[in-house]
């Protein structure tokens, strides 16, 4: 459930693209948010206290079929709250004002 709370949150940010299966998905999403590298969306996150992944993930194949360099990643798990994903929208809709 908290999985799909997210992707619907992050699916409501204007320049959020999401990688993969919207809904038939562990709990690892992967994104890009347009004009923003993974590694400046990281450590602005990171100010926010929130830690996401960034980079290509041990993944180069997967990566050239997506037609990207890097990518976002974040990971939620059963100690992960909706006020989690909340903040961690705010934080990147926050950002992206940033880099507009």
């Amino acid at each position: 459930k908290l999985t799909k709370y997210a992707l619907d949150k992050l699916n409501q940010i204007n320049g959020l693209k999401i990688h993969g299966d919207q809904y038939e998905r562990g709990p690892v999403i992967s994104f890009e948010v347009e004009n923003i590298h993974p590694q400046d969306l990281a450590q602005f996150l990171d100010q926010d206290g929130i830690a996401i992944r960034a980079g290509q993930h041990c993944t180069q194949p997967i990566m050239d079929k997506l037609g990207v360099f890097a990518t976002s990643r974040a990971s939620f798990y059963i100690y992960n709250t909706k006020e989690d994903v909340d903040i961690f929208c705010e934080s990147i809709e926050k950002t992206a004002s940033v880099f507009k």
